[in-house]
């Protein structure tokens, strides 16, 4: 499916996809769910700076990417506690099997304040209409995987 998406939502369209595969393995794999809760919280980090129209380092580092755009923003404190959080991950998730991989309690958390910073992203007035460009967008492809699943699903 071909769909149409401006420059500036790309990434929380992507940030939207991370979240929602999260949600969709937490229980089976927290290690890789909590990795897209991460990605989700670096593409909605740099999707505010692209609709900054400022520069931003490629590297993953959430914590980089936080003292970047705290000068630029008001961020709830809560906000900038859930950035650290997730960014807390960072280390053991880069090798795998490690001791100190997530447990299922903690991938739900991280669901859970990932969303809670993409949700205060979405409001910031220079960007909650590239959100909400994004979340549609999201939605429809859902929509159509759905009814393509059953017409699919029909013909058997």
């Amino acid at each position: 499916m071909n769909v149409y998406i401006s420059k500036k939502a790309e990434l929380f369209h992507k940030a939207i996809e991370d979240i929602w595969v999260a949600e969709q393995i937490w229980a089976v794999s927290p290690n890789n769910a909590v990795w897209h809760c991460m990605q989700a919280v670096e593409k909605t980090l740099k999707g505010f700076l692209r609709c900054l129209n400022r520069d931003y380092d490629h590297g993953h580092e959430l914590k980089e990417l936080l003292n970047v755009i705290e000068p630029l923003t008001a961020l709830q404190p809560e906000t900038i506690k859930n950035i650290l959080y997730i960014n807390g991950f960072s280390i053991s998730l880069r090798y795998k099997h490690m001791t100190s991989d997530p447990s299922v309690d903690e991938a739900k958390v991280a669901i859970v304040r990932t969303k809670q910073i993409i949700e205060e992203f979405g409001k910031h007035p220079i960007i909650s209409s590239f959100m909400k460009e994004a979340e549609e967008i999201h939605t429809k492809i859902i929509r159509t995987s759905i009814i393509q699943g059953i017409t699919n699903n029909s013909d058997n």
